[in-house]
């Protein structure tokens, strides 16, 4: 199990937990097969992530990489590197931090979005 963004999670997936509003309220039960309803209902509340049964973060994440284009994702990277020059980037949360906008930005110029 593993708690993933819900931008990478799609139709098919089981959740492992209940999804809750922020007062605690339940939203989807742990156990359910998201849909693409479900997921339209986490947009709505404002729902960033979910326990998904079968995920490993760290294996999902190396999965969305493979599937990018190496040359894009190089690219981004340097550039990233250029704007977090000043940083630590052995700290534990710079490093993820870096890693989930690398992915995010090659995602959006993937698909035609830019970002400067």
């Amino acid at each position: 199990m593993g708690v993933i963004n819900l931008e990478d999670i799609h139709e098919g997936m089981i959740l492992a937990g209940d999804i809750k509003d922020r007062s605690g309220r339940v939203i989807l039960a742990g156990g359910n097969t998201i849909s693409e309803k479900h997921l339209r209902v986490f947009r709505m509340w404002g729902i960033t992530e979910a326990d998904i049964r079968g995920y490993e973060k760290e294996e999902l994440a190396a999965n969305i990489v493979a599937q990018l284009d190496p040359l894009l994702f190089q690219e981004v990277e340097n550039q990233l590197r250029e704007r977090f020059r000043h940083v630590d980037m052995e700290h534990p949360f710079m490093k993820e931090l870096f890693h989930l906008l690398t992915l995010r930005l090659v995602r959006r110029r993937s698909r035609g979005q830019i970002d400067d």
